[in-house]
């Protein structure tokens, strides 16, 4: 699903980050590889992509240096990733001067580092952490974009609707405060839908790849990178086995982000909550326009943690290696970070944008005049070390499919939760990973 542009009082103040784009963007630290941008000149360079840019960071790079930025757009990173991966294998072929690559799947990306240019240092731009997943063998790979702190967003008018409460702290409190866990998370969700006609939350493969993100290393040891047998990854069939039997009692709608039915269910106001990294709320604004009563809680199960974000990289085969290296520095300086945030709320990882008052103190009026961004950045700080996120090595993206599909069949009813876990261990054995 395509990220869409946020609107209301973000829109307004994008208009005051449009000087500052002009002026500021390009001054990043970042020599255009070894010539500092200096090979010839493209009349063109191209990234792909798949959510939306300000027009005015686009035309701020080619007002700079005479180069247009075409966008080659996606509807969603899964195939986005299916390109970038044919690519690879193709020496290059088919692809953009830069490329955004998420999270899930870039160690999967990075397997061969040799098939990304390596990008010069900017000292002090990123959380620490944030640059630590973007070094592959102490050479950067890729400029990070955004963040996916995690927050719960709920639809407060279903609640009070169900007699349950709505406003943001009373929210909190009622699906564990400050001890909040998933367990205390799926018990509010069976005293809501056994008070209302609507779902508690969109599908249970959302909060399940939430919890995923929190576990230090899901589905392979980080020592050795090998895959750990998925029979015996008690953590992982303990928390499929709590999503599985909460989806089987008909607490989800069986609906996750990118099924065709997703915005329809907002629409009908379906269900109730959405598990929501940052990232999502503008794609939440966009499916549930017209819709009045979404909120963001600054709660999060299990303490909070991170779910996604991404890194612009510059494949090493392309023509414009030099050039595209400047522009992936021009487009994740914290000025493009902040205009990246009101376009579609995107949560910054660079320190300077974080504490940009324009992120942090901007109402957004879809939910309710909240400083979203404020919450977030707030919610970040609280995750600590789990914003980091636990260890993705290249199976993970693949492993996690099989989990995700496993879940599936049980929101669907064609298997039962221990009938579902069985078919996941039984097609990764046949996968043949581990001994």
């Amino acid at each position: 699903m395509r990220i869409n542009r946020t609107r209301g009082a973000a829109a307004t103040a994008a208009a005051a980050t449009t000087a500052l784009l002009l002026t500021a963007c390009g001054g990043g630290s970042a020599d255009a590889g070894s010539g500092g941008g200096s090979g010839e000149k493209p009349e063109t360079l191209t990234v792909a992509a798949w959510m939306d840019f300000p027009q005015e960071l686009l035309d701020g790079f080619e007002e700079e240096n005479g180069i247009t930025v075409e966008i080659n757009s996606f509807p969603d990173g899964a195939s986005a990733q299916t390109v970038l991966r044919n690519g690879l294998a193709s020496n290059g072929a088919g692809l953009s001067d830069v490329h955004l690559v998420e999270l899930d799947w870039w160690t999967e990306m990075m397997a061969v580092p040799e098939d990304w240019a390596t990008l010069p240092e900017v000292p002090g731009r990123w959380v620490d952490w944030k640059q630590s997943q973007g070094t592959v063998d102490d050479e950067i790979k890729g400029y990070g974009t955004d963040i996916g702190p995690l927050a719960i967003a709920y639809d407060a008018e279903l609640l009070a609707a169900a007699g349950l409460p709505s406003d943001p702290e009373g929210f909190a409190e009622f699906v564990g405060g400050e001890d909040a866990t998933w367990d205390t998370f799926l018990e509010a969700g069976r005293q809501f839908t056994a008070a209302s006609d609507a779902t508690w939350t969109d599908s249970v493969t959302t909060p399940m790849q939430a919890a995923i993100n929190l576990l230090p290393a899901a589905f392979e040891d980080p020592e050795t990178g090998e895959a750990l047998p998925l029979a015996e990854n008690t953590a992982v069939r303990d928390y499929f086995m709590d999503f599985a039997t909460a989806a089987e009692e008909e607490v989800s709608s069986g609906i996750a982000i990118g099924h065709a039915d997703w915005g329809a269910g907002f629409q009908s106001r379906q269900w109730a909550t959405v598990i929501t990294p940052a990232w999502m709320t503008g794609i939440i604004e966009e499916n549930a326009a017209g819709i009045t009563g979404w909120t963001i809680a600054d709660v999060f199960p299990e303490g909070g943690g991170n779910w996604g974000g991404s890194f612009f990289s510059v494949p090493a085969a392309g023509p414009n290696v030099e050039w595209a290296t400047k522009l992936a520095d021009y487009l994740t300086s914290p000025e493009a970070a902040v205009a990246m945030f009101l376009e579609n709320g995107q949560f910054p990882s660079q320190l300077e944008a974080i504490e940009d008052p324009t992120v942090s103190e901007t109402a957004n009026e879809f939910y309710g005049g909240q400083t979203v961004g404020g919450i977030y950045g707030q919610l970040a700080a609280d995750a600590g070390e789990a914003a980091a996120g636990g260890y993705r090595g290249v199976n993970f993206a693949g492993i996690q499919t099989l989990v995700m599909d496993g879940l599936k069949r049980v929101e669907d009813g064609s298997q039962t939760p221990d009938e579902a876990w069985d078919s996941v261990v039984e097609e990764f054995d046949a996968l043949g990973l581990t001994d």
